[in-house]
């Protein structure tokens, strides 16, 4: 009798577990259940929103002929940083005039 008694407590306790385990993988479906509806609602609002910006641009029309904005002329001589005059001070008082860094330095562009 009392080892029907336990076999009948450890069945019940791995229902139980059971029971707690499928509980835990229905939330879990519903969770992302939930989670795919809100992605497919959010892809229908920006695509509906991508529709009305392309309404939007439609109304611009630029002639085949209309050549692209030009580009501001860059100023004829550029200003010398600070920088660059620090390190060819540095440069001179070490002895560094044919250093590497020199070198790159005389293919620096400033914007």
């Amino acid at each position: 009798m009392h080892s029907i008694a336990t076999a009948a407590r450890e069945q019940s306790t791995g229902l139980s577990e059971v029971s707690t385990a499928v509980n835990q993988m229905d939330q879990t479906t519903q969770q992302n259940a939930a989670m795919v509806e809100e992605s497919t609602a959010a892809t229908n609002r920006l695509a509906d929103e991508a529709a009305n910006l392309a309404r939007l641009i439609a109304r611009f029309r630029i002639d085949a002929g209309t050549a692209a904005p030009r580009m501001a002329a860059p100023d004829s001589k550029p200003v010398t940083s600070p920088a660059r005059a620090l390190s060819r001070t540095l440069a001179g008082a070490f002895g560094g005039r044919g250093t590497a860094a020199a070198a790159v330095a005389s293919d620096w562009v400033e914007f």
